[in-house]
């Protein structure tokens, strides 16, 4: 089910960018190989990379499933480098595909839904969910002693998968009507404040999470260390812009 969300979004989001590509008269051949290349080396990066830091800590070569923000960074930088190799404008790839990145996390986290992983703490809330007989959670509640072996479903888990599918959705219509009424598509502001909205939430979201192999650094979960990067670097960024601006008007 998770290669399968992993495919309609692919496919999704090469659709939207050509019909974007269509109006905006950018070419649509480049655009579709920048898409393309762009969607591949995430799907790679994100299961390369995680793969390679098991074997390097553990010694063991295996399959540990994807990592999400290693897919997005390894995109980014794909998406730069396709843009430029394609002469395809980054601004207006950044912009245009945002809304599209939006639809694809709601997907891919509906997928880790169905699929059973990256699932949540125990929880009372009405809208607790329990995952069936040989899910991720339920193993993990019979290692611990929560429940026998013998039980047909886990504990009650919040179902942080259908929290981000939700942020994702969310992304997708700010994002649209950020790039319909306020924004010039072309200056990468839309992309930049969806990322910025998807690591603040993705922060909370990760204080939810029960599964505990992704990985810690001084009690932050690596998607945290990651969103907390990422913040920095935009703020960074922006004061830089701001600094420059005023130096700018200074000088003038």
């Amino acid at each position: 089910t998770w290669f399968t969300m992993v495919g309609v979004t692919g496919l999704v989001t090469v659709l939207l960018l050509l019909r974007h590509a269509r109006r905006d008269q950018v070419d649509r051949g480049a655009v579709a190989t920048a898409v393309i290349t762009t969607y591949l080396a995430a799907i790679a990066g994100g299961i390369a990379i995680p793969a390679v830091i098991e074997l390097a800590t553990t010694g063991r070569p295996r399959f540990v499933g994807m990592t999400s923000f290693w897919g997005y960074l390894v995109g980014t930088v794909a998406m730069i480098e396709a843009c430029r190799r394609a002469r395809v404008p980054l601004g207006w790839m950044a912009d245009r595909i945002t809304p599209a990145l939006g639809i694809s996390l709601g997907l891919i986290r509906v997928g880790c839904f169905l699929a059973g992983c990256d699932y949540g703490q125990i929880t009372s809330v009405p809208w607790a969910v329990r995952f069936p007989r040989a899910s991720a959670a339920w193993r993990d509640h019979v290692e611990h002693g929560l429940v026998p072996a013998t039980r047909a479903a886990s504990l009650p888990v919040h179902p942080t998968q259908l929290y981000e599918a939700a942020l994702g959705v969310a992304i997708a219509l700010m994002a649209w009507q950020y790039n319909r009424r306020w924004a010039r598509v072309g200056s990468g502001r839309t992309f930049v404040a969806a990322a910025a909205a998807y690591c603040g939430v993705r922060l909370g979201i990760e204080n939810l999470r029960g599964d505990g192999v992704r990985g810690f650094v001084g009690g932050l979960s690596s998607g945290q260390v990651f969103a907390l990067t990422v913040l920095a670097a935009i703020a960074v960024a922006a004061a830089t812009a701001a600094w420059r601006r005023r130096a700018a008007a200074l000088g003038s």
